[in-house]
């Protein structure tokens, strides 16, 4: 013999409530590519960003800049003829990026050793303001520098950009 179905609320004392689903949100998206080590990689980087986050949905400034910079100090100090690049954009806006490269070096930020009107050294201090979080793992041939920034939505995409 079964038993009647019953309401929720008289088997939990809660009040039965539907399922709602969530809206659907883009899925995860990840790019691995190989960089030239020359002067158009930072450019070439920023503009791969559109392949894992949609510029529509998202204000993508940050995550560029902070890419550039990390791609930039590849070019300049890596020795190997490309440079290797993940990106990994979230449902939610966030950029992972990791780049490597071949300098067995520690990255230090530099702009204050060099003065106020040097033209380098500040990239580390851009990630650092930037980023929601930066690091890096040393490997047998170099080391792999990452980081990750969250990303507001845009007017576009239905959310409020921040100023």
């Amino acid at each position: 013999m079964s038993l009647p179905e019953a309401p929720a609320e008289a088997l939990t004392g809660a009040p039965a409530v539907a399922p709602v689903r969530a809206p659907a949100e883009a899925p995860v998206r990840a790019l691995r590519m190989r960089l030239p080590a020359s002067p158009q990689a930072p450019r070439l980087a920023r503009e791969s960003v559109c392949a894992v986050l949609d510029p529509d949905r998202y204000v993508l400034g940050d995550g560029q800049t902070c890419l550039s910079e990390v791609v930039a100090n590849a070019v300049r100090h890596s020795t190997a003829p490309d440079i290797p690049l993940m990106l990994i954009g979230e449902a939610d806006g966030t950029l992972f990026a990791a780049v490597r490269d071949t300098a067995r070096t520690v990255p230090m930020a530099t702009g204050a050793e060099r003065g106020p009107l040097s033209e380098g050294g500040r990239g580390l201090e851009l990630l650092g303001a930037l980023a929601d979080g930066w690091g890096f793992d040393r490997t047998r041939t170099g080391k792999w520098v990452w980081f990750r920034v969250r990303h507001p939505r845009s007017a576009a995409g239905g959310g409020q950009a921040a100023a």
